[in-house]
Parts: C-alpha cells; sequence; structure tokens
C-alpha cells in the first residue's frame, strides 16, 4: 500500500541516479499500464497509453537526459499514435534494461576489487613481484607452502598487464603469506615492507567503477564511420598489378 509521501510524490522515492530512476520509473509506469491493458479491454482511445509517455517524456526533460528527445512531440491522431507508441514502448524498454545493465555491471566491478593500471604502475609492481620472489626463495617454506604462496603471487603477476586487473589473488597471497608467519616470522618481517608497497600501488590506482565513462557520456559515443563503396568503373593508378 503506498504511503502518504508516496501519494504525494511518488519521484521521492526513486534511486538518486537520475539515469537509474528512469530505468525504474520506466518499468513501475509499464507494470501499471499493463494492468489497465488487462482489466480495459475494450480500449480507452489511448488515454492511458498517452499519460505512459507524457510522465517518461517530462522525467526526461526535467533531468535533461536527452533519452527522449525525439519522442517529445507525439501525434494527436489515434491511428498515427499507435505507430509512434510501439516505437516509443521498445526504445524506453530496451533504453531502461541497458541502464540497468550498466549499473549491475559498475556494482559488481566495484565489488571485485577491480582496477585500471597505468604503464608506471605496472612496471613498479613487477618489480616489487619480483623483489618478493627473491625474498620468497630464501625464507625456509616446505614445498606446499612455497607452492601455494607462488601460485597466488603468480596468478597476480599475470592480472598486472591485463588493462581491468583482478586484485583478489594479491589479497589472497597476503592473507596466506600472514598465516605462515606463525612459523617462520623473523624471516617474513622484511618481506611485509615490499607487500605493503604493491598495496600502495593498488590503493592509488583508479577503481574500474570510476574509470568506466558515464552511461550518458557512452551513450553519445558514436560507432566508426561508414565507409563509401568505391565509384564504380574507377581504377587507383596507385594500385600495383
Amino acid at each position: 500500500m503506498a504511503t502518504e509521501d508516496e501519494d504525494i510524490n511518488e519521484y521521492l522515492h526513486l534511486p538518486d541516479d537520475p539515469e537509474e530512476a528512469f530505468a525504474v520509473l520506466q518499468r513501475r509506469r509499464y507494470k501499471d499500464l499493463v494492468a489497465i491493458w488487462n482489466v480495459n479491454e475494450g480500449g480507452s482511445g489511448f488515454y492511458y497509453e498517452r499519460r505512459y509517455v507524457d510522465g517518461l517524456v517530462a522525467f526526461d526533460e526535467v533531468h535533461n537526459l536527452g533519452i527522449l528527445t525525439t519522442y517529445r512531440n507525439p501525434p494527436r491522431g489515434d491511428n498515427d499514435f499507435s505507430d509512434f507508441f510501439q516505437d516509443f514502448r521498445r526504445h524506453v524498454e530496451v533504453t531502461s534494461q541497458k541502464i540497468l545493465i550498466e549499473a549491475a555491471r559498475r556494482q559488481k566491478s566495484n565489488s571485485q576489487s577491480i582496477v585500471v593500471l597505468d604503464a608506471s604502475a605496472r612496471e613498479a609492481i613487477h618489480k616489487l613481484i619480483q623483489a618478493i620472489r627473491e625474498k620468497l626463495n630464501a625464507i625456509a617454506l616446505t614445498e606446499n607452502q612455497r607452492d601455494s604462496l607462488f601460485n597466488k603471487l603468480n596468478a597476480f603477476a599475470a592480472e598486472i598487464d591485463r588493462n581491468r586487473t583482478r586484485t583478489e589473488s594479491f589479497f589472497a597471497f597476503a592473507v596466506e603469506l600472514a598465516r605462515t608467519a606463525r612459523s617462520v616470522n623473523d624471516e617474513i618481517k622484511p618481506l611485509q615492507q615490499t607487500i605493503d608497497r604493491v598495496f600502495d600501488w593498488i590503493e592509488k590506482a583508479k577503481k574500474l567503477k570510476d574509470a568506466l565513462p558515464p552511461w550518458n557520456e557512452r551513450r553519445k559515443i558514436e560507432g566508426p564511420a561508414k565507409r563509401l563503396p568505391s565509384p564504380k568503373g574507377e581504377v587507383d593508378d596507385d594500385i600495383p598489378f
């Protein structure tokens, strides 16, 4: 049941991000529209469909999203509006799905601790990893301990040269090394400083969530320009035969 605040202004309870709010509002309004269709099978002269369009267009205009710029002047006649509405409905449905997919991707990317490293950071971390390897080789460890630690460290080293670097393997390495330190504590102490330096680079790196361009900017990115076919009958004199 709707609360008093929702009855006064339903927009107060939408997400703070305008694009996510648009997607949530679209899904909510369309669900209401389907419920009306199920009750009023005889038709209503597109009254409810026009309200659906007007509500989403108004939200798009107020927040300057630019999603419905070409749909701001619906046809007055019902025959023309019918075709208009089918295009409108598909456009807002696909756009809303993209917005929600993007929001979910950003949230998951952030939770998985993915960072974007520049060339200098990659080079510095590779040097630190090599220093860690050398120090590990100088420590008295069991074969199982050594294999487990090196596997995690090597997995992290393989991630460093990727455009999107997952840091979980290095965190796992640090946790396991801390457990191992109970038996060889004095020997591992100098190694901790090098590990802390790697963590410093990770902390300074840009998180993938922050590196991704906002959805409203990504929508403006144009695809590659289409190349026109060469005129028939013309031969490039520079092409060797």
